[in-house]
């Protein structure tokens, strides 16, 4: 073989490792990427805080947040448990406990968050005692959530319950209906829909939000906040086996920062309450 030859085919080896090198430095690259991708499920379209804030703060440190979006109560639960998902941040312990119950214990909170009063509104009244006799009302149709609006509307009194201490009441526990309200339960997305064909609804505050409906100035009455709003305080939930992962701490650390707050503040006008 000549000296030419023998040149070419040397150049044409280096050419081949260059394109292998960069081949590996690029997934390389990929992979820790990857690795430091995180998937929290979230329910709705109003994360403004998560968009503006927590993952441009997270992105700095290295950590990627991927949003993975659900529309109901019921799924976000199911994809942690299965490893679909990292962390959810959508539910209060109430919902949690009620989840872990039939999935041994499952999931774990890793933070707090914010604490989201739920709101009854109506197209047909302006106050509570307006709402028409024979009116239809809607809930949210998971067991924790129809809870919360049935105890809602008796902080309304609107109804009045009878149950046992420690369980989630039913449509089956109420015990004097002055008004003799229909109770309805629907998805949880549903219920902002239902508004214009019913009396009242009970919707949760991001399913507001993404109606165009703001509960301080939309809503007919707001849900208590006292010692017993702890059950629906907002978490970040993981997997009870990694709850104490490094980086989903770095993610509610970054989540319960002054400059979140001052966003929820200037978003939400009152209607999100932070826990910090």
């Amino acid at each position: 073989m000549t000296f030419k030859a023998i040149s070419k085919l040397k150049k044409a080896a280096a050419a081949v490792l260059a394109v292998a090198a960069l081949v590996g430095v690029s997934a390389c690259g990929n992979s820790a990427s990857a690795a430091n991708t995180i998937k929290v499920g979230v329910v709705g379209d109003s994360n403004e805080v998560w968009e503006q804030s927590v993952i441009p703060t997270l992105k700095k440190e290295g950590i990627n947040i991927e949003l993975v979006k659900f529309s109901d109560y019921i799924q976000p639960n199911e994809a942690l448990a299965k490893g679909d998902i990292d962390l959810n941040a959508y539910q209060g312990y109430i919902l949690m406990d009620d989840f872990n119950k039939t999935h041994d214990n499952a999931l774990a909170a890793v933070g707090e968050t914010v604490l989201n009063p739920i709101s009854l509104y109506s197209d047909k009244a302006k106050k509570v005692s307006d709402i028409p006799k024979g009116s239809e009302v809607t809930i949210a149709n998971d067991d924790v959530n129809a809870a919360r609006g049935l105890l809602l509307l008796q902080s309304a009194g609107l109804i009045k319950l009878d149950y046992k201490e420690g369980t989630n009441p039913t449509p089956d526990d109420i015990v004097s209906n002055p008004k003799n309200l229909k109770i309805t339960e629907l998805e949880a997305s549903q219920t902002a829909r239902s508004l214009p064909d019913v009396g009242a609804s009970v919707i949760n505050v991001f399913m507001a939000l993404d109606a165009g409906l703001n509960p301080k100035s939309d809503a007919i009455y707001i849900e208590p906040v006292n010692e017993q709003s702890k059950p629906y305080y907002n978490i970040i939930v993981s997997r009870a086996k990694d709850k104490d992962n490094a980086n989903y701490k770095k993610v509610v650390e970054a989540y319960r920062s002054d400059d979140v707050k001052k966003l929820i503040n200037k978003l939400y006008k009152g209607a999100v309450i932070p826990l910090w």
